[in-house]
């Protein structure tokens, strides 16, 4: 957390809502052969930093605050993939854990969303990508 955030809740109150939405994935591989260094960073930004971060706002959050973790998963990530089904996990064991606080805890899994991460998981070929684009214009255009 950052030097500023006392200032920031001073400010503002408390927490209103805390998104996760950091992933990092520094191998595209067999989950088996990924190194421990690997594992390590994999579970230290997916997992652990939700949890830790959200450890340290508790307080601020009590009656008023609300978790949204994207768990997004998809395949070829091996040790990513282990990665967000842990922080699907902790998303459900937080939601029963904080109920009695007031703090709302939700998952949200958008589905693949264009970046250069995701270029990697993307199996669709160029000439199904135009003939869905074609659908859905078609389907879009007004009567």
């Amino acid at each position: 957390m950052s030097p500023s955030h006392p200032q920031a809740l001073k400010h503002c109150g408390g927490v209103d809502f805390l998104v996760c939405t950091a992933g990092v994935n520094p191998l595209v591989g067999s989950t088996l052969g990924s190194s421990e260094q690997v594992w390590d960073k994999i579970l230290s930004v997916n997992v652990k930093a939700p949890a830790l971060l959200l450890s340290q706002l508790l307080p601020h959050m009590e009656n008023r605050g609300l978790l949204i973790c994207f768990p997004f998963q998809p395949q070829k990530l091996g040790a990513y993939n282990v990665s967000k089904t842990a922080l699907l996990g902790l998303t459900k064991t937080l939601a029963v854990e904080l109920a009695p606080k007031n703090i709302r805890v939700n998952c949200l899994v958008p589905g693949l969303i264009k970046t250069d991460f995701s270029r990697v998981v993307s199996t669709e070929k160029k000439e199904e990508r135009k003939e869905r684009e074609r659908v859905i214009e078609q389907l879009s255009r007004k009567p």
